[in-house]
C-alpha cells in the first residue's frame, strides 16, 4: 500500500494564494523588493489610499438610491434565522450559538433601505430589474448559495444584487482594486479569506463591520478572523479545515496517531481492492500543515508585522519523522488529484485520507468514520490550519448600507441554507448538527488560524519549496 501524495496544483495553497504571490523563485509580490507599498503593478498598498485619496472619480454608482437608516442599530439583533427557527437553542458543544439575525421578510436594521427599494421596484421581477449591488467571488462552490441569496434578498428588499464570479484570476484583489479605481463594474462587496484581510485594509478596499456580532451565533475564533487592528472589516461567512476520514469496516478504532494507523496496517491486511494506506495533497501546504503544526507560532506585535517563530528541536523531529513516512511507502505526487483522493476513497481503495471539511459534502450517504487531525505518533503532536472566509464591503461602494445589509442578510439571516446550497459550513453552527458538522466544527475551533499577513505568505512558500525536496 501506498502513501500517495495529490497534486491539484502547484501554485500553493487551494483556492488561498494567487499564483503571483507564490511564484517559483519564492519572490513576493508585496514583500521583498517591493517594501515601499509599491506592487510593482502600478498600485500603492497603503491604509491611506481609501475614499479620500483615491484619484479615481467612484461618484454616480446608484448615486440616486434612497437614504436610509441600514447598518447602523442592529449590532444586537434578536435571533430568527431564515429556517424560521429565531428561538432555537445554540448548537451543543460547538461553541456558537443558535442560528439567529433578522428574518427573510425584510425585519432588521436595514428596513429603510428595504422598504424604499421594495416600493420602487413593485411588481418587477429580478430578472427584469436593474443591477443594484454587486459582489465578486472567485470559487464556482458558491455561485449556487449566491444566486439563492440574491433571489431571496431582491424579494425582501427590492434591491438587485448581482453575483460575479472571477474565475482563474492570479490577482483576485488587485483586479478588485483597479476595478474599482477605473470605476467599472467594480464589487460593492466581495468575498475573501480572512488570512487576506490585511492585504484589502492595505488597499483601502475592507468598509468596517458594523452589524455582526458574535451575539448573531458566530463562532468566536470567526469573529476574530473578521478583526484587523481594533477594527471588525468583514461579515464571518464559512470556514474550513483538515479532517481525517477514514474507513471505519477497516479500522476497528478510532486511532490516536498516524503512526498507529501505520502500525495497524502492517498486522491486518486490507481488502484486495485497497491500494493505498493514506493520501492527502502533499503539494498544498494547507494538507501538510499538520506534519509541522507542533513546531511553528505566529507572532504579530503590531499591524503589518508578524514573526514567524519555530521550535528547531521540534522542526527537525518533524521533517525525520515526515521522510520516514515517505521512506516507508512509495509515493507518487503527480498522480492524484484531490477529486481522486475523494474517489478512492469512496471507491474503497484508500483507507484514509487527510480532506478539508468543504469536501465532505461529497462523502454523503457513504459510511465511514471521521474525526480531527490525529497526532503523528505518542511525542509529536499535529493539528490543522483553517481559513474562514468574510464577505467583505468595499470602502468605495456608494451602496455601504445597502451592500453591508446584503452582506448581514447571506451570512446571518441565510446561514441555515449555506451547506445545502454550497457544501460550506457556515460559521453559525446548525441549531442541531449533525455528527458530521460537531466533527467539522471542533476541527475548526481547535485548529491555528492561517495568519493574516503579508510577512506570513513566506511561511507557506518556505513549507511548499521544503515539503518538495522530498519528490
Amino acid at each position: 500500500m501506498n502513501v500517495l501524495a495529490g497534486n491539484e496544483n502547484t501554485t500553493g495553497m487551494k483556492r488561498r494564494y494567487p499564483a503571483a504571490l507564490i511564484a517559483a523563485a519564492g519572490i513576493l509580490v508585496f514583500a521583498g523588493g517591493c517594501q515601499n507599498g509599491d506592487t510593482g503593478s502600478g498600485r500603492t498598498l497603503d491604509a491611506a489610499g481609501t475614499k479620500a485619496g483615491a484619484t479615481a472619480d467612484l461618484a454616480g454608482h446608484l448615486s440616486d438610491a434612497p437614504d436610509g437608516e441600514g447598518a447602523s442599530g442592529a449590532a444586537d439583533a434578536p435571533g430568527g434565522g431564515a429556517s424560521g427557527a429565531a428561538d432555537a437553542p445554540g448548537a451543543a458543544d460547538t461553541g456558537g450559538g443558535s442560528r439567529g439575525g433578522e428574518t427573510a421578510d425584510g425585519n432588521g436594521s436595514g428596513m429603510d433601505i428595504r422598504m424604499d427599494f421594495r416600493e420602487e421596484r413593485e411588481g418587477v421581477s429580478y430578472e427584469a430589474a436593474p443591477t443594484d449591488l454587486r459582489v465578486w467571488y472567485e470559487s464556482d462552490s458558491y455561485t449556487a448559495f449566491l444566486e439563492l441569496a440574491a433571489a431571496r434578498y431582491y424579494e425582501a428588499s427590492g434591491v438587485k444584487v448581482e453575483p460575479q464570479r472571477i474565475s482563474g484570476s492570479l490577482d483576485y484583489l488587485g483586479e478588485i482594486y483597479d476595478a474599482t479605481m477605473a470605476d467599472e463594474g467594480f464589487p460593492d462587496l466581495y468575498l475573501l479569506p480572512a488570512d487576506n484581510l490585511e492585504e484589502a485594509y492595505l488597499y483601502g478596499l475592507a468598509a468596517e463591520n458594523t452589524r455582526s456580532t458574535e451575539t448573531d451565533g458566530i463562532v468566536p475564533c470567526a469573529y476574530t478572523a473578521a478583526v484587523y487592528g481594533d477594527r471588525c472589516l468583514g461579515y464571518p461567512l464559512n470556514y474550513n479545515a483538515c479532517v481525517f476520514v477514514f474507513q471505519s469496516d477497516y479500522f476497528g478504532n478510532a486511532p490516536q496517531s498516524l503512526q498507529e494507523i501505520i502500525d495497524y496496517s502492517k498486522e491486518n491486511d486490507p481488502a484486495e481492492n485497497v491500494e493505498y494506506l493514506l493520501e492527502w495533497d502533499v503539494n498544498d501546504p494547507f494538507y501538510d500543515f499538520p506534519f509541522f503544526s507542533n513546531c511553528v507560532s505566529f507572532e504579530k506585535t503590531e499591524a503589518e508585522t508578524m514573526s514567524i517563530l519555530y521550535d528547531e528541536a521540534l522542526y527537525q523531529q518533524d521533517l525525520e519523522y515526515f521522510e520516514a513516512i515517505l521512506e516507508s511507502f512509495s509515493v507518487d505526487a503527480e498522480r492524484v488529484s484531490e477529486d481522486g483522493i475523494v474517489e478512492n476513497f469512496l471507491a474503497g481503495r484508500t483507507l484514509s485520507a487527510i480532506l478539508d471539511t468543504d469536501s465532505l459534502s461529497r462523502l454523503e450517504g457513504y459510511g465511514y468514520a471521521l474525526m480531527k487531525i490525529p497526532n503523528l505518533n505518542e511525542t509529536l503532536t499535529a493539528t490543522s490550519s483553517s481559513i474562514t472566509t468574510l464577505v467583505i464591503v468595499n470602502d468605495f461602494t456608494q451602496q455601504e448600507e445597502a451592500a453591508a445589509d446584503f452582506a448581514y442578510f447571506m451570512t446571518v439571516t441565510m446561514a441555515d441554507e449555506l451547506h445545502d446550497a454550497s457544501g460550506h459550513y457556515s460559521v453559525i453552527p446548525s441549531a442541531e448538527p449533525d455528527w458530521v458538522e460537531r466533527v467539522a466544527l471542533e476541527a475548526y475551533t481547535s485548529a491555528v488560524p492561517a495568519p493574516d499577513s503579508q510577512d506570513a505568505k513566506r511561511f507557506w512558500v518556505d513549507l511548499k519549496e521544503t515539503i518538495l525536496k522530498y519528490f
